[in-house]
Formats: C-alpha cells, structure tokens, sequence
C-alpha cells in the first residue's frame, strides 16, 4: 500500500540539510529535531511495513457478502424477463421472482490479504470460509471461470427439464460420453475436465456412454486406466484410477445429457455464474407457460441448483443471498431445506425463509404466496 512521505519537521531534505543555530537552543534543538525526525520516520516504515505484510500475504480464505438479485420473469421498465419462450403459448405475470447471488471475493488470481480477510470477519454481513471449500488445490482462475460458466449452463438445462416435467411435457434425452462434472475427491479430478470427450478405455473406443460405462465397470476398483479423449477439439490421453461406489466401478464423473427440447426456451443473463440458479430459472419457465400469476404480485425471491428430476440441492452463501433480498425488497424467500440452518435465527425482520426439496414444493410454496396462504408455510425458523 503507498504512503505518503512523511514531512521532516525540521525541514530537511537529503540536498539540504539544516543549519543548526548557535546560542541557547540552537544545536542542541537541532538535535532533539533530528531524535524526532528520526522516530516519525521509523514509525512511518513501520506502519507502511505493516501495511505491506497485511497486503502481501495471502490468507487461505475466501470472502461471500451479499451480491445483486435479479428478477427472472420480468424486467424493471415492465419489459421481458429473462426467460424467453417460442413455438408454445405464455401467459403474462406480474410480481417478482428473484435469483439472488453472492459476491465471492478470493480464490485463484484473486488472493485476499490479510487485513483484508480481517476486516471481513469482524463484518456481520460477510461469511469467510476456507479457499478449499470452493476451489480446488492449483485451480487456475481460467479454470474457475470455465467451471463457473459451465455450471451456469448445466442449470440452466437441468431448470428447463425440471419445469417441463413437473408441467407434465416429455423430454426425451440421450446421454453422452462428455463429462458435465466430475467429482473433486475422486482421482479422475487430477485429470479430466468438464467438456472433455472421451473416445476410449484403454485402448477400447467407447463411441457412446453405455460403451463407457461397461467398459469401466468391467475393470475393478482402484485399477489404473488410460483413458483417450479430446479437450478443445485436439485429442490426448490420460491416465488416472477408477473408484467403487455401492460395488460399482467408476470414474466418479456425472456424463453430459443432450435433450430433445418440443420447443425453445432462452435464458438470457449475463455475469453471473454457478448453479444456484436453477430453481428460480424452473419457476420462471413453469410461471411463463401456465396461466394466472404464480406469485398473485408478491415479491419471492430465492436459491438453489436443481437436478435435471426436480431435487432443489443445496448451495452456498444463503445467509449473504438472504440479505441481499431482503434488501432488495423481497418477502419470501425460498431455500434449500438441508440448509436452514444456515439462517435460522439470524433471518432479517420482514423476511420470511420457506424451506423446499423439490421444484414442486417450491411451486406450491409461491402458489400458495401468491394465494395469501404464505403463513401456513413452514419456515426455517420453525419448520
């Protein structure tokens, strides 16, 4: 951190130095000058040393406060949301459903200082949690940002699928041999990457994901296994080792799914990304393609990923998303039920927390809200 110089009182400059006066007070006022001179300066390297220490080294922490929140069936001036839908009939809406985020400070190329993460725990608003938790050992900033978009873009599947099923609408799939995500304890994470394809088990093509996964169950658990593919569009090879889930050998990946969508749903948002989303992207979808408003004009706003079934999962920073929303107006708020504990007891005045599971229960949650119902809802604070 810069500094400014500190002034010496007795007006010197390395050029220039003082002239002592003779006579009472002159050199020995000169010298008690100099003392002085010489303290402020000690003290001023001092506290620029400080301040360079406090800077310089890196805490192994990362720094959630409350970030922006973002209606997903409409806009401020009263234009389209973010959910756009063709080739079905929409129905119009009103209220507010809101995404909520949290703004994450840390992690790769982003390191936090020390005084910096200081400053953050003694902030009420802001949760400081170990780096590991959210980033894996020598992940890149490249590599966090491409897991973070491809996180945004499963969600947003997996929210597409999720409401046309719980509308009761068929969307076929075909499951593929690209890997969506693979699991950070596993050996494989040391060597795959979400959108790798993989072409071959040592040696073997495996042209679809049947043929993969046969051929991965066939060796057994803890087996090193080379493994052909192709990253970015050019093809290598890797090796790693298989585990065993439930007596079933794996890679410990979970494979990209493409599905036959009976016609086109865009979620248009920039800026933001991870999966948290999802539920909220789901409950546009399902607002947008039935009739009436879900939310009758309330103001809902709310968290979670969701799987491509419907299962509302669990994320982080609710307590930061919570306030956020809260300070952006919102009433109800609904959340992964496995974790409200995160905000019970500490949940802002005005604010209610609904705990869900499942995107049905948080359809019937809003429904329910928008029906003036809301207080029969269970709650975090009392579910």
């Amino acid at each position: 951190m810069a500094s400014d110089p500190v002034p010496d009182p007795a007006g010197a400059t390395p050029e220039h130095p003082p002239t002592p006066r003779d006579g009472p007070g002159g050199p020995e006022r000169a010298v008690a000058m100099g003392a002085s001179s010489t303290l402020l300066s000690v003290s001023a390297f001092a506290a620029v040393a400080l301040a360079a220490v406090f800077g310089i080294v890196h805490a192994p922490y990362v720094a959630l406060s409350p970030g922006p929140v973002t209606d997903v069936v409409g806009s401020p001036s009263g234009g389209a949301g973010l959910v756009e839908i063709s080739g079905a009939p929409t129905y119009p809406t009103e209220g507010r459903l809101d995404l909520t985020t949290v703004s994450l400070r840390g992690g790769p190329g982003l390191e936090m200082g020390l005084g910096e993460t200081l400053l953050d725990w003694l902030d009420p608003t802001v949760t400081v949690v170990p780096r590991d938790l959210y980033f894996p050992p020598e992940q890149s900033r490249q590599e966090a940002d491409a897991r973070s978009a491809a996180e945004m873009t499963g969600s947003q599947t997996n929210a597409k699928v999720a409401a046309l099923t719980e509308l009761g609408i068929d969307v076929p799939s075909t499951t593929t041999t690209r890997v969506e995500e693979v699991d950070g304890s596993v050996p494989a994470a040391r060597v795959l990457r979400p959108g790798d394809v993989i072409t071959s088990v040592d040696g073997r093509d495996v042209p679809d994901f049947p043929a993969l996964q046969a051929a991965v169950r066939a060796l057994p658990a803890g087996a090193q296994v080379r493994l052909g593919l192709t990253r970015g569009g050019e093809p290598r090879t890797v090796t790693t080792r298989t585990v065993s889930a439930n007596g079933t050998t794996l890679l410990g990946i979970s494979p990209h799914v493409d599905y036959d969508f009976p016609f086109a749903i865009d979620i248009a948002i920039d800026d933001v990304g991870g999966p948290s989303a999802g539920t909220m992207f789901a409950l546009a979808i399902v607002d947008e393609l039935t009739p009436g408003a879900m939310t009758g004009g309330q103001h809902v706003a709310g968290t979670g990923a969701i799987a491509a079934d419907g299962t509302v999962l669990q994320i982080g920073g609710l307590r930061q998303k919570v306030i956020g929303a809260h300070e952006a107006g919102a009433r109800w708020f609904l959340a992964p039920r496995a974790e409200c504990a995160q905000v019970a007891g500490v949940t802002p005045p005005g604010i209610t927390v609904v705990p869900v599971s499942t995107l049905h229960e948080a359809r019937s949650a809003v429904e329910a809200i928008g029906a003036g119902r809301g207080a029969t809802l269970p709650t975090c604070e009392a579910p």
